[in-house]
């Protein structure tokens, strides 16, 4: 019997809420570390033993991702993530977990997102990249021969479009509708009603589509093909960075400046730490918000990167004290996708931008080449011969 005690079962939720929430930075910094010693690969084994790490280190995070934000799901708040992210990346990596289930049965997976579909856009990633591989394993459940195929697109400027196509008959119209039903039935009903129980993916599916402003509908071609179209709202974000700062070009270049760093996680903020001292910035640390305070109040900085979740002090309350002692450097939010719906709310706090964990080197070197202006100091490069 399944316990049903409320007080066990939030308690329950709370303690997977929690363990998310602290795996979520340890593992940002665990991808970073990699960020690093991919660069500085020397060998081609080397380099395939780190992007082994970086891809599984991914996996595990977006898993995490997906815990915690089915859990805040079920405390009701189901509203879509709209935050900025990478749906081309996302798909990618949706199919890719899926090819290992295709091998296993002696199928072939093929795969097309198409260059039209925007790499950077303000979509639901998590919730997406949950529907494809719901709509993945109903294709799979059908497809007896060949192979599964996926191509996804860009219809409209609002508007994303990924197709599902197996080689084998899917299941008739009809019956996708009905399969597409199975939520609306009492949990107690499922097992009496034959393939309801087969079909809950496919409804639950078309309910995040749905949740994500589109649909999931279903054809069979005329070739006896079954055709899933999963659509789903985004809306690209321009490339408002213009050219990229020759000196990040240059490894000899270093910027002059004062960083202050403030997050609550150790891991964080030596990777942030190492990344910056190694093009010549000035670091200072804080683990609260307080702390950032305190420092901000001894020395002045050129940039300060700011946590929104901290104890003590979180960043919202840290980047009011910090305008009102007189702070006038650039504040920066660092937040987990989790946090990303806060955008508007951290703009209206005084923050200058909002940044998702976890942050490339090389986005993070742009981000202080943009915010730590006229302070590049290129050392003399040799000319050979």
């Amino acid at each position: 019997m399944r316990d049903l005690d409320p007080r066990r079962e939030t308690a329950k939720s709370g303690l997977r809420s929690t363990l998310a929430a602290e795996l979520e930075s340890p593992l940002s910094a665990v991808l970073g570390y990699a960020d690093l010693v991919l660069e500085s690969a020397e060998s081609h084994s080397e380099r395939e033993r780190v992007e082994g790490i970086r891809r599984h280190g991914h996996k595990l995070l977006i898993l995490v991702r997906e815990i915690a934000a089915s859990e805040r799901a079920q405390a009701g708040a189901p509203a879509p993530n709209w935050a900025e992210a990478n749906p081309r990346a996302a798909i990618e990596l949706a199919v890719e977990e899926f090819r290992a289930s295709c091998e296993e049965r002696g199928l072939r997976l093929w795969s097309e997102v198409r260059a039209v579909l925007p790499r950077r856009a303000r979509c639901d990633a998590l919730r997406l990249r949950h529907a494809l591989r719901l709509v993945l394993d109903s294709a799979l459940a059908h497809t007896r021969s060949g192979g599964i195929s996926v191509r996804a697109g860009w219809r409209a400027p609002d508007r994303g479009e990924i197709e599902v196509i197996d080689t084998s008959p899917g299941p008739s119209l009809k019956e996708f509708e009905r399969l597409t039903r199975a939520l609306d039935s009492a949990s107690e009903d499922l097992a009496e009603s034959p393939g309801a129980v087969d079909g809950v993916g496919l409804a639950l599916a078309r309910r995040i589509a749905r949740m994500l402003g589109g649909d999931l509908e279903y054809e069979r071609a005329p070739n006896a093909r079954g055709v899933y179209r999963l659509r789903f709202s985004l809306w690209a974000v321009p490339d408002d960075e213009g050219e990229r700062p020759s000196w990040l070009e240059i490894p000899e270049s270093r910027v002059r400046g004062r960083v202050l760093v403030a997050d609550a996680c150790g891991e964080t903020r030596c990777l942030l730490r190492r990344v910056l001292e190694e093009t010549g910035i000035e670091v200072t640390t804080a683990e609260t918000g307080r702390g950032a305070v305190d420092a901000a109040l001894h020395q002045r900085f050129d940039l300060v990167l700011l946590a929104l979740d901290m104890p003590v002090m979180d960043g919202f309350a840290a980047v009011a004290a910090l305008r009102h002692v007189g702070c006038a450097a650039p504040v920066l939010a660092l937040a987990a996708p989790a946090e990303a719906e806060l955008r508007e709310r951290s703009r209206g706090f005084g923050f200058d931008a909002f940044l998702l964990k976890p942050l490339s080197r090389r986005s993070l070197l742009e981000l202080v080449a943009r915010h730590v202006p006229g302070r590049i100091a290129a050392r003399a490069r040799s000319v050979s011969a």
